[in-house]
């Protein structure tokens, strides 16, 4: 382990008392950057502009009007003024992202396909189970399949997810804020930037957060304490280091999951097909606040940048994450016509993930001829292991939705425990190595074209998944994948208005399978995607637009032989091809607006008999969309007041959809949300209402549904100084 856990609260405690003290060391109030600062470049000044990508999503410092493919970014503009505290919240200003399943590690549709917060500065480094956002800068959500820069670890077809996290800067400052609203939320946060020398060489800055909250419904909690101290310093003009950890402790409640019975049943009448026809009371849990499930997790990161030259920069990034679990894991199933509710539990002893990665990029800026290139060069080891030692409490007990016994009140840990106590347990560790190299040049023949060449050689080596009682190792592996990537932009009206298109490709390991004993080794699944379309950016933000058209085509996927149901083949196939347009503007002095919208359409076109023909389950809605409008209006030079009004779309998302089990969907739903704030001097007021209107709605995935949240009002108040 990497920290005991016993030391963990001690040490976070100290680690923010010396943060607020150290806090005033250093009075001073320069914003400089650094001119062999390697880092991506954020201004803390009014920002007008559009939420910019980063250059991690294309892995070289270009301009958004040189990457061939889309980056939808959250950052500043979309989230100032509007108390949001989780990743989740900021997600809902992305066009084309949707959620998609209400685990403690909440899931999120892009293009057709599932994935999870999983990258964190470029790396495979995310804080499992944290929905925290206090410490981040921005976050990208890179379109299409992206294994070629990013690897096949944690990428779906669909894109990824990368938070940029903050990183200190060269000023003394610290901000602390208190927010509370309805659902018994408190929360309270500090964040504190100082240098620490007098030649400000070395740089810290500190979050620290503390959140309580409770359900809409009868049960659920939530409280953690996050910590995030960053370091960097200058050794020389030419060499620079960066260091991070965030550090999370967090007891909660699980969402309700629910698995609706399926729509076509054996005997008796059909169930209901759609949300709307479940008879669930809304406000009730069907789980106890003593099921807890609680985690621990330290996560480091860490960046040595070097100049070799004027040319050529050197990046070593490391990344090691762990997170230790345990506690109750509930889910339930609607039986008897979805007319009651079979409760199962599995009690996890412990859930631990370790991952590790050290990446050395590589990256050049020079001519051939009268080219200019931007050179990528990169190598990558990967290490990612995950141990599981629980027990199946199976299913507990069924409770009628109309008419709930007193028994049912019996529901509790207490309950569970006893009667794992007789269960057979289950212990397995899975550890598997990556190795990966690859490059990417991006070349400009003239002022107006611009062609990325790009390709990636990963091998993965799968280590099996070992019982720890036998001990004996299934399901171990080796697998090689070569993908590669292709863009080109072509500015019609310099810097304003460009055409581009990209061939990008990735890819997922599957693990082999024994049937019958023959045992079935497959090779990697593999998605490409084509994708063209136009982006404007107009001077002076008067529009920023990006409009485009993707096709992703999915191959070998593993299917069951239809002339022999207990035999494999790899020969499954689908595609997923959409619209995507994403609009920003400031059309008037301090008036900002965003709108985005997408659509989707995937199909199965060679697969299991039950789903060929079929839109697959997990693909999210077909249509989505996501608007916000904010307007400030300042009183004088030290005061000003700004209202928001802002809202999503989520239309119909498919749970079950076979010929066997019919279909079953979450009915479209639109949320809204408001905010109003006032601004004095560095006093900051703010008022929010998510789900304004206090609508009633389902969400989910991976065969499960969650009644999402009423109306959440919040208050909070800031000092800056």
């Amino acid at each position: 382990m990497l920290l005991n856990t016993r030391y963990l609260r001690p040490f976070l405690i100290f680690t923010l008392i010396f943060t607020i003290f150290t806090g005033t060391v250093q009075a001073q109030s320069r914003d400089t950057l650094l001119p062999k600062q390697l880092d991506s470049v954020f201004i803390r000044s009014h920002f007008r502009a559009k939420d910019k990508s980063s250059f991690q999503s294309a892995r070289i410092n270009i301009r958004d009007y040189e990457n061939p493919q889309v980056t939808a970014s959250v950052g500043i503009n979309l989230t100032k003024n509007r108390n949001y505290y989780t990743q989740t919240a900021m997600l809902s200003n992305a066009t084309g992202v949707t959620p998609s399943w209400a685990g403690v590690a909440p899931y999120f549709t892009i293009r057709g396909f599932r994935t999870r917060s999983n990258f964190r500065n470029g790396l495979n480094a995310y804080l499992q189970y944290s929905d925290e956002n206090s410490n981040i800068q921005q976050l990208d959500v890179i379109k299409g399949p992206n294994g070629t820069l990013f690897g096949g670890t944690n990428m779906a077809f669909g894109g990824l997810i990368n938070v940029l996290t903050a990183i200190p800067l060269d000023s003394a400052f610290t901000n602390f804020s208190l927010a509370a609203g309805n659902n018994g939320l408190h929360r309270a946060s500090i964040e504190v930037n100082t240098p620490l020398d007098s030649v400000h060489k070395a740089l810290f800055r500190m979050f620290g957060t503390y959140t309580s909250r409770s359900s809409f419904q009868d049960q659920g909690l939530n409280k953690s304490l996050f910590l995030a101290p960053s370091f960097s310093y200058q050794l020389t003009p030419d060499l620079k280091i960066r260091m991070e950890a965030e550090f999370l402790n967090r007891n909660t409640t699980n969402s309700p999951l629910f698995t609706p019975a399926n729509p076509k049943t054996a005997v008796g009448p059909d169930n209901v097909q759609h949300s709307r026809g479940l008879e669930l009371d809304y406000r009730k849990s069907y789980t106890d606040n003593s099921l807890l499930w609680k985690t621990s997790s330290l996560n480091l990161y860490g960046k040595i940048s070097y100049a070799i030259s004027p040319n050529w920069q050197s990046e070593t990034n490391f990344a090691s994450t762990y997170s230790t679990s345990n506690g109750d894991y509930q889910t339930n199933l609607l039986v008897n016509n979805n007319a009651a509710v079979a409760r199962k539990v599995l009690r996890y002893e412990a859930e631990d993930m370790r991952n590790n990665q050290v990446q050395q990029n590589f990256i050049g800026n020079f001519k051939v001829g009268n080219w200019d290139n931007k050179l990528l060069v990169g190598l990558d080891y990967h290490r990612y292991s995950y141990a599981a030692n629980y027990r199946s409490a199976g299913y507990v007990d069924t409770v009628s939705i109309a008419d709930p016994t007193a028994a049912a009140n019996l529901f509790n840990a207490d309950l569970v425990r006893n009667i794992v106590l007789s269960k057979q347990p289950s212990n397995s560790v899975a550890p598997q190595d990556a190795y990966s190299a690859y490059i990417s040049d991006v070349i400009k023949p003239n002022n107006a074209l611009t062609i990325m060449l790009s390709a990636r050689y990963d091998r993965l080596i799968n280590f099996g998944t070992r019982d720890v009682l036998t001990p004996i190792t299934t399901g171990d592996y080796k697998q090689s994948s070569i993908t590669p990537k292709i863009g080109l932009t072509y500015q019609l009206i310099p810097k304003t208005v460009t055409f581009f298109g990209n061939y990008m490709s990735g890819f997922q390991n599957i693990a082999p399978t024994s049937s019958n004993g023959i045992l079935y080794n497959f090779k990697p699944q593999y998605g490409s995607q084509w994708e063209s379309g136009i982006k404007i950016a107009v001077p002076n933000n008067v529009l920023d637009l990006t409009l485009s058209y993707y096709a992703i085509n999915v191959r070998n996927t593993v299917t069951t032989d239809p002339n022999d149901a207990t035999k494999y083949l790899q020969r499954g196939k689908q595609y997923s091809r959409g619209v995507e347009l994403d609009v920003q503007t400031e059309p008037l002095q301090n008036l900002f607006l965003h709108v985005g919208t997408a659509y989707n359409n995937s199909k199965i076109t060679v697969g299991d008999a039950a789903v060929q023909g079929l839109r697959p389950v997990n693909a999210g809605p077909k249509w989505s969309a996501t608007w916000y409008a904010s307007y400030e209006m300042p009183v004088d030079k030290v005061s000003k007041w700004n209202i928001g009004f802002g809202g999503n779309y989520v239309g119909q998302d498919l749970i079950i959809n076979s010929t066997n089990a019919g279909s079953f969907y979450t009915n479209a739903y639109t949320l809204c949300n408001g905010n109003i704030g006032y601004t004095y001097r560095q006093l900051q007021c703010r008022f929010t209402a998510e789900n304004l209107f206090n609508t009633h709605y389902y969400y989910g995935g991976r065969g499960f549904v969650t009644a999402g949240s009423l109306r959440q009002c919040i208050l909070s108040i800031g000092l800056h100084f």
